[in-house]
């Protein structure tokens, strides 16, 4: 071991000695969970809400089956009016369960199970608590969230729920009424994960605005929609006159992202009349896994992110090929590293792309999240199965250890200022 590696385990020993402090236990051990609540028109003009249970693979226990891991729980939703004194509080239990096929499955930090149900509250404060039960064991769980359920028609107009749509490479129509749009779109289904994972389509955002009350004739209506980042920066806006007629007013805005980097995006909408003067807002998130940019002005950039996981030799097919043949080249390199040809997901690249997607996401601080340290050693190896933090007494620095046990790695990361600029101190890629 070189000194600046023994430095390193000295420092790191010397801040537990010190009283520095120490975290980060294994996610099964945190317990934790996550319970949303959103509300929305559904498309009679019913108020509706959606209570989401969202649960991390490690905060669940899964038992070994015939062939696969399984696990199950319940979540125990209570809603409670906040006008109503005494409080009245009305229960459901909502079902969730997971299969994968391998133990290391269980242990991903980026897979997670979902439930979800529905339910009509009227507007309202609301206070929404949720117990979390693990089947067949003592774990027990509890959060808690706050919900407004806006009276959406009170200024006389409102968005219904937008819908993502993955629609084909060569839709260019922009922003169209739906009764147009749907005669070329109607083999299209809507996303379920609002996410865009192949190069043959680009996404498009379908929906509804509902007038209080009839409509003697057309109102006009400016509709303005927007489009930003994760960092909040706008790439994209535009308005859009149209003349409201008061039913079926619906509407596709679709999105040239040949020149958009893989990531989630932000589609922010508003609807606005003037006599008289009513206002309406909706946002709906898009994930884009891939784009044409990744194998055009962005290519330099793919193949540095393909080395982290992949060798020259491997890589040099994909390289070398001519731009117009390089989305078969792509898709041949995929080919190879699908580890079940005969299931319709290409499971090597659904697990590149969650990685990409979550440096991108959460290492992009000083620069592409890809070049960081800590974004270099998770597109390769994934997840780490522990994490611990260790603060350096003798100055604002901060150390963060990854353990990988299944592979009997660890890399440690130095922040030397504090500011969340990890550097790698220990460990080769």
């Amino acid at each position: 071991m070189n000194l600046r590696m023994q430095s390193v385990r000295c420092l790191v020993l010397l801040a537990l000695c010190a009283g520095g402090t120490l975290s980060g236990a294994p996610a099964r051990a945190q317990g934790g969970f996550g319970l949303f609540a959103n509300a929305f028109l559904d498309s009679s003009r019913v108020p509706a809400t959606r209570i989401t249970v969202e649960v991390p693979f490690r905060s669940l226990v899964f038992f070994k089956q015939e062939g696969f891991f399984e696990t199950r729980y319940q979540a125990y939703i209570s809603i409670i009016n906040k006008a109503d004194d005494p409080p009245h509080p009305n229960t459901y239990v909502l079902h969730g369960f997971a299969t994968v096929k391998t133990y290391e499955e269980t242990r991903r930090r980026d897979q997670k199970s979902r439930t979800w149900r529905e339910f009509n509250l009227p507007p309202g404060e609301y206070h929404i608590e949720a117990t979390l039960r693990v089947a067949n064991t003592q774990i027990g769980m509890q959060r808690s969230v706050d919900l407004r359920v806006p009276d959406f028609l009170a200024s006389g107009i409102a968005f219904g729920t937008p819908a993502v749509l993955a629609v084909p490479l060569d839709y260019r129509a922009g922003m169209r009424p739906w009764s147009e749009a749907g005669q070329d779109l109607s083999a299209e289904t809507v996303s379920a994960t609002a996410s865009i994972t192949g190069l043959d389509r680009q996404p498009a955002v379908r929906f509804a605005l509902f007038v209080d009350g009839e409509l003697p004739e057309p109102v006009p209506c400016d509709i303005f929609y927007e489009v930003d980042d994760i960092s909040d920066q706008q790439i994209l806006y535009g308005r859009r006159r149209v003349q409201l007629q008061g039913r079926d007013d619906e509407y596709l805005i679709a999105f040239n992202v040949d020149d958009w980097s893989p990531g989630v995006y932000h589609v922010n909408l508003r609807a606005r009349t003037y006599d008289p003067d009513r206002d309406a807002t909706a946002t709906v998130d898009i994930r884009i896994d891939v784009t044409r940019a990744m194998l055009g002005a962005n290519f330099d950039d793919t193949l540095e992110i393909l080395g982290l996981i992949a060798s020259s030799a491997e890589i040099k097919p994909l390289r070398e090929a001519p731009e117009s043949e390089r989305a078969a080249a792509w898709a041949r390199f995929w080919a190879e590293r699908d580890p079940d040809p005969s299931t319709d997901v290409n499971e090597a690249l659904a697990q590149y792309i969650l990685r990409l997607q979550f440096v991108i996401e959460n290492f992009s601080q000083f620069g592409p999240g890809w070049r960081s340290d800590r974004g270099r050693v998770y597109v390769r190896f994934g997840p780490p199965e522990q994490i611990d933090t260790a603060m350096d007494q003798r100055s604002t620095g901060e150390y963060e250890i990854w353990r990988y046990y299944t592979i009997n790695r660890s890399f440690i990361f130095y922040d030397m200022f504090g500011v969340g600029d990890f550097k790698l101190v220990e460990g080769d890629l």
